[in-house]
């Protein structure tokens, strides 16, 4: 444990001001103060989902790679594009390095690293072919490969999801394997297929577990796997206050499994699952940059 970098926890003020979510943030910054974990609120943002418009983490040396943020779902009304945060802006007096900029349209809500000692992997929904439209697939998956030093597997995107992120489909485990949402539960219908093709996707390519949960399930089940890990531990987001409904006890129930080593930690995070995300979304890991440390 003692010889795991601890990230800085970083969080939108917004977090903390808004109203409906002034609770959550109450409760993630008391637990991460017991773990002994740092936080710190960023500046210049526009709303609290600082996931999505931070650069994205390579290693956790310093280095960040830099892409555009300009999601279609707040681009696309002009009203609600003053809610898109500069990254730069945001990104100002942090001791970072972002000398490797993409110039390449996602969010980071759809990107997830998963870094074992053979290998590194990103995995993304194919969102980013439509938001990067001007280069052709085969390139731009060489350029992803290139730039983010990993293997680039890109998951078919649940068009019934307007975001399109990654991070609320598939998370990395301690043991080395992915762990994918508990579709094997919720699709139903049509999404029967996209659940095949995700299946697909991922048989005999990667290892992977599937989230399943032992109780009849509420509509935001899929809320869960929005988790943040910090050294130690994993804050789980959860539906009721203090994490007594069935749904909550049978998740920590099945976390405590799959983390063995660490402590699972929930969090009410109802408010936030409410408008489509959770921990993980709200939050975003800080590795101050040391160059002495690099070639």
């Amino acid at each position: 444990m003692n010889n795991i970098k601890k990230p800085i926890i970083c969080t939108s003020p917004y977090l903390r001001t808004t109203s409906y979510c002034n609770g959550v943030a109450k409760d993630l910054f008391a637990a991460l103060d017991r773990l002994g974990i740092q936080h710190m609120e960023l500046s210049n943002t526009m709303d609290i989902w600082c996931r999505d418009y931070m650069p994205v983490l390579l290693f956790d040396d310093g280095y960040y790679a830099t892409y555009q943020y300009q999601p279609d779902y707040l681009w696309n009304k002009k009203c609600n594009r003053k809610y898109i945060t500069n990254q730069t802006n945001a990104s100002k007096g942090l001791k970072i390095n972002t000398s490797l900029s993409m110039g390449l349209v996602f969010d980071g809500g759809n990107y997830v690293r998963h870094n074992d000692k053979r290998k590194s992997t990103v995995f993304m929904t194919d969102k980013i072919l439509m938001e990067n439209s001007f280069c052709p697939s085969h390139e731009l998956i060489v350029k992803l490969h290139l730039s983010l030093a990993a293997d680039i597997v890109l998951l078919p995107w649940d068009m019934d999801e307007p975001y399109g992120h990654a991070d609320g489909m598939v998370a990395p485990l301690p043991d080395g394997r992915l762990l994918l949402n508990n579709y094997c539960q919720t699709a139903k219908g049509k999404k029967i297929d996209y659940y095949k093709r995700l299946l697909k996707m991922l048989d005999g390519h990667f290892p992977f577990v599937e989230l399943s949960y032992d109780c009849k399930l509420e509509e935001d089940s899929w809320c869960y796997l929005n988790f943040l890990k910090v050294p130690g531990a994993v804050l789980l987001p959860c539906l009721s206050r203090g994490a007594k409904c069935d749904n909550d006890q049978a998740a920590i129930e099945k976390f405590q499994e799959l983390f063995p080593d660490d402590e699972i930690i929930p969090i009410y995070a109802k408010p936030l699952i409410k408008r489509g995300g959770g921990l993980h979304c709200v939050t975003w890991e800080y590795f101050p940059y040391n160059n002495r440390c690099m070639p």
